[in-house]
Order: C-alpha cells, then structure tokens, then sequence
C-alpha cells in the first residue's frame, strides 16, 4: 500500500505537471540505457550515423515536439502522450518507420532516409491540421532570441572553428531555442519550469538564468565528447541525442507559447 502511494506521488500525480526528483533520476537512468540499446541495435542495422540519418530522423524530432505542444493545449488526448512516455512512443514510430524503410529501400531501389523522412512529414502535416498560432508576439520573441544565439555561436565558429565546430554551433542552437522559449513563457506568459534542477535555479537567479545554464551545461558536455570520444560513429550519435534534447524541447516550449 505504501509503495502504491509512493509511486502515485511521485510518478503518477506530477505525470504532464511537474518533474520530482525521484522521477528525474528514474527517467535519466532509462534514458541512458535506452541511448545504449539504440546504439547498439544502429550498429547491428549497419546504418551510418550521417547527414542523411540526421534527415531521417528531423521530422520525428519535430513531430515530438510539437505533438507535446498540441497535448499542453489539448489537442492530444492520453497520459502517453506526457512526457516522458511520449518519448517512448515516438521512439516506436521512429523506429518501426526506420526499420520499414530498410526493408523498402531493398524492393523500391530508394535510399531508406528518403522514405523515413516522408513518413515523418505525414505525421507534420497531421500536426499541421490540429495547429492554429493566435500569439505572433511571443513566437517573434523566442525567434529573434533564439536567432540571437544562434548568428553568436556561429559567428564563433566562423572566426574560431576549432573552439566551436559548426555541429557543436548547431546544437547549441536547438538548445537555446529551448531557453528563449522558456524565458519567454516564464517572464511574460505565467508559465512555470517542470524541471527540477532548471526550476529549484530559476527560483533563486529568475528565467534569464536559463541562457547561462544551456550554455554551460551543453557546452560541457560537447566538450568532453570531442575530447574524450575517439569513435567517430559514438561522437556522431550522442550528439544527435543531444540534438533532439533540445530540439524537441524547444520546438514543444515555442509552440506551446505561441498557442495560447
């Protein structure tokens, strides 16, 4: 009875509300051994992790999204589709889409990253039909902030390639995109932070202390993958993870924003 009423509490209850910290290690952890069985299952389908996986995938990323976005404003219906389940399940479609493609690509002579990506557009333009932007003010807003970042990080790169490579520059992007957005939502809209570490912060220092946190925590991280990561298929994939951490978020914080 007990254990029930822990887990209520602290997976249940706050599910598409708010982040416990119980929840966050739990959820870390099966991200970490879901990014170890996704690597490995890659490496057995022989697929490189290249420009043309990356397209593959870029509708999905966005779909995910997107689709949270439209959830926030119940356009969605059911608990999988919160997060972190609605990663579970985009994950399915990825994958079962991929693993199509695969076995089309052998009978229809056309490269499985062009059939994925055309799958990936139906479900966009599904998303398409369901959306509706009533507030320009707040898109333009998280736009020009997250184009702001992005002409500086690769203003970097032009003027100093090797502390900033142009697909580091580009993940920081999608990342910043993400911190406009929450800005946005948390100093103009009412909106709160779910998260717990990026909430117990903003508590103390205000939203604004989104734009150095990204900055630094991503940054990190990019840094020790260039330095300590010698495999190149490993470097490529953890960072199209972190990519999509921060695409994904950020396309779902701007569009939920934009909807209200």
């Amino acid at each position: 009875m007990f254990l029930e009423e822990w887990f209520a509490e602290k997976f249940v209850t706050p599910l598409c509300h708010y982040y416990t910290l119980e929840a966050t290690i739990t959820y870390g952890i099966i991200l970490a051994l879901a990014v170890i069985g996704i690597y490995k299952l890659l490496k057995n389908l022989k697929i490189k992790i290249d420009k043309n996986f990356f397209l593959a995938l870029v509708p999905f990323i966005v779909f995910g999204g997107w689709t949270r976005a439209l959830l926030d404003h119940n356009l969605y219906q059911g608990w999988w589709w919160c997060s972190p389940p609605i990663y579970f399940l985009v994950f399915l479609i990825t994958i079962t889409s991929l693993l199509l493609s695969l076995k089309l690509e052998k009978k229809l002579k056309i490269p499985y990253y062009k059939i994925t990506f055309s799958i990936g557009i139906i479900f966009l333009l599904y998303n398409l039909t369901l959306t509706s932007i009533t507030n320009w003010t707040s898109a333009a807003t998280v736009l020009g902030l997250a184009a702001t970042w992005a002409a500086i990080f690769f203003g970097v790169h032009k003027l100093k390639p090797k502390i900033l490579s142009a697909e580091n520059a580009a993940i920081m992007s999608a990342h910043l995109l993400d911190a406009s957005a929450t800005f946005t939502a948390l100093t103009y809209y009412g909106y709160y932070e779910q998260h717990v570490l990026p909430s117990f912060l903003i508590g103390i220092a205000g939203p604004w202390i989104m734009f150095p946190l990204k900055i630094i925590v991503v940054g990190g991280v990019l840094w020790i993958i260039d330095k300590e990561t010698d495999d190149p298929y490993m470097k490529n994939f953890l960072k199209i993870i972190i990519f999509i951490l921060g695409l994904a978020l950020g396309i779902r914080d701007l569009l939920t924003v934009s909807m209200v």
